[in-house]
């Protein structure tokens, strides 16, 4: 049983190695830095997630879920992918993956077949063409199966992204308020002004590092998250109860052909429980508002009309959305 945090309060889950040693679900391993620089035969030889440490502090208010991931000993100058998986059948992962992508198989009378993500994403709006592929198959019965289903769907939200340093240490704040299709580094794509922030990592790899047989010199890398939906930065998971997995992914940048160069190989995951509440704009927001009532200022909370005071105006707007579900961003 998952114990979700407690209201404003946090909880912890340490992530553990997914199958290190043996060829991952969703491909190879990488053995190259954000650089592509190839880490050393002993430490291919050597190396799995057993190795490393990584826990997620987490906790969720009325818009999303957020919290910090600390890490250590993970890959050295490396980029992961932060993903919130969840599993057919299980609490939120049709609200996962309504947020993010579906992972569609097929039961082909003795097993689950033909895994493959589904990737026509659209103009970024919801519900996409993948999301029509899902609701025109989800159903489709097969008695044959564990399900009782023909087709199964995990829907999983990659919302986040960062480079490790020389030692293969991170410390990452995060909040799951996108969602993104994939990583790229701008030296093989330039990001849009739909893409994610740009994150960049200089490093100087030190030859004399288990991870590393070479002197490199020094490297700048610059990685960004293609948008999956649209806006970034604005994209909520839905309220409701959630059982689901984070998970650190390998970011391969598209090296699936090249030695050493990966194939978004699933790292180390662990399974959090949460819940994202329903806001109504209530009697605690009107509370506030009397707190602020005939104030003036640029920093009033419920200035909902942007005047720089809180009057009638501003009761006014609270009264539009009395009883209501919260806006983004409430108050306003």
């Amino acid at each position: 049983m998952v114990t979700p945090p407690l209201a404003g309060g946090y909880s912890t889950v340490a992530l553990e190695d997914i199958d290190s040693g043996t060829a991952s679900p969703t491909g190879q391993y990488r053995w190259r830095d954000a650089a592509d620089q190839n880490y050393a035969e002993s430490y291919r030889n050597s190396y799995n997630y057993t190795q490393a440490a990584a826990e997620v502090n987490y906790s969720t208010d009325a818009n999303t879920l957020y919290g910090t991931l600390t890490a250590f000993n993970l890959k050295p100058n490396f980029a992961y992918q932060l993903k919130l998986a969840g599993t057919s059948g299980m609490p939120g992962n049709e609200n996962i993956g309504l947020t993010g992508r579906w992972w569609q198989e097929e039961w082909n009378g003795t097993a689950w077949v033909n895994g493959q993500n589904l990737n026509n994403k659209g103009d970024g709006n919801s519900p996409n063409p993948n999301d029509y592929v899902y609701f025109e198959r989800c159903d489709i019965n097969d008695t044959t199966s564990p399900t009782g289903k023909h087709y199964k769907y995990t829907g999983y939200l990659l919302f986040d992204y960062f480079i490790t340093d020389n030692d293969g240490s991170a410390v990452f704040d995060f909040r799951a308020d996108s969602s993104y299709h994939v990583l790229w580094k701008t030296s093989q794509r330039a990001p849009t002004l739909y893409d994610g922030p740009v994150r960049s990592a200089t490093f100087d790899p030190d030859p004399c590092s288990a991870a590393y047989d070479a002197n490199y010199g020094p490297a700048t890398v610059q990685i960004f998250g293609e948008w999956e939906r649209l806006p970034v930065g604005g994209v909520m998971l839905p309220a409701g109860g959630y059982e689901a997995q984070f998970v650190l992914t390998e970011e391969s940048f598209h090296s699936c052909s090249v030695q050493y160069g990966g194939c978004w190989a699933g790292a180390m995951a662990g399974t959090a429980g949460f819940t994202i509440p329903v806001c109504m704009v209530g009697f605690d927001d009107l509370a506030a508002f009397a707190l602020e009532w005939l104030q003036e200022g640029g920093d009033l909370g419920f200035d909902l009309d942007d005047s720089n005071d809180v009057d009638f105006a501003d009761y006014a707007v609270l009264a539009d959305f009395w009883l209501d579900y919260c806006p983004n961003e409430w108050p306003l």
